[in-house]
């Protein structure tokens, strides 16, 4: 049996163990977000430019046939809207995708913690792709 200090002991242990833990779950939670975040970039940023040299092989047709169905392109990159069919639906699986913007499940829309896209401006020009990881 468990007496009146013995008891308080206990708790206090386990206070001091949640005090210790929960630092270090949220640290691990967000590195792994970061770390996802980044392979989603890397995976972006190869399904712009595979999409691209298709386009290119093709003879800069309106559309290519992407992994996951049609992907309409502009200025000789994926649309916003069809960049999604260029992916792996693993590699998409933690983010919520809204015009060009994958946003982290694991946070909320004001966060900043995703992957952005946006095909160039005119022809000749590049994607704009990046990391947002301050809301990580």
């Amino acid at each position: 049996m468990i007496n009146g200090v013995d008891a308080a002991v206990l708790i206090g242990c386990l206070g001091v163990a949640a005090v210790v833990a929960v630092p270090r779950h949220e640290q691990a939670a967000r590195d792994v977000r970061l770390l996802e975040v980044t392979a989603l970039t890397r995976g972006v940023n190869t399904a712009a430019q595979l999409a691209h040299s298709r386009w290119l092989a093709a003879q800069q047709p309106p559309t290519i046939d992407g992994v996951r169905g049609v992907v309409a392109m502009t200025n000789g990159y994926p649309s916003p809207a069809t960049l999604p069919l260029m992916l792996a639906a693993a590699e998409t699986v933690a983010f919520v995708y809204d015009a060009g913007i994958w946003r982290h499940a694991g946070r909320s829309a004001d966060q900043a913690c995703g992957v952005y896209y946006q095909p160039p401006a005119a022809p000749g020009q590049n994607p704009v792709i990046g990391a947002q990881t301050t809301g990580c």
